[in-house]
Formats: structure tokens, sequence, C-alpha cells
């Protein structure tokens, strides 16, 4: 999932998200999408994620770029309801509202 997910525009974690490659952990290497944007994460995290099959949790997923929102898994249903609730959607829309919920 996250192979294709990753290139999404918005991508929302909370607390209870957890981001992993595991087919890494019994010795096969990351799916095409995991290939693509892994090399591609700030500093070394990537290849650390790509190499190790190591797991990341909730605010982690936001550190490491892989998300770009973080926001409190009790504010999702009002979030979604917010997000339907738009009139015209667009990125600006969009983002304003994912940065208002998101938790600091």
């Amino acid at each position: 999932g996250v192979g294709i997910s990753v290139h999404g525009h918005f991508r929302v974690a909370t607390e209870r998200t957890l981001f992993a490659m595991p087919e890494t952990a019994i010795g096969l290497f990351p799916d095409v999408g995991g290939g693509y944007f892994l090399p591609r994460l700030s500093g070394k995290v990537g290849y650390y994620l790509a190499l190790t099959g190591f797991r990341l949790k909730g605010r982690d997923v936001l550190k490491a770029g892989i998300a770009t929102h973080f926001v409190e898994s009790e504010k999702l249903p009002a979030l979604e309801k917010d997000l339907t609730a738009l009139k015209s959607p667009s990125t600006e829309n969009i983002a304003d509202l994912l940065n208002s919920y998101q938790a600091q």
C-alpha cells in the first residue's frame, strides 16, 4: 500500500500509524514503489528503512517525510466531515484544513 499511497499529495498519519516495509525483514528488497521513494527521503532514513525493515510509528512517519500531516486519531471523523463539506476542494483549501487539524 505505501508504494502507491506515498505518491499522494496529502498523507495523514496518526498516533496509530505504523509504517513498515516488511519484505525487507525477511531478506527481500522493497517493492518498486518503495524502491523509488525511499532513497528520495531526506538524509539517509530511506536507506536505513530499506536495509533494516525498521518500523516507524506515529509522529516519526511525519518526521521522516513520509506523511505530510499528523492528526490525532480522535479528530479523524471531524476531519472527514470537514473535508467532504468543502464546496470547492482545491489543493490550497485541503492544505489549510489539514493544517488546522494538525497536532503540534
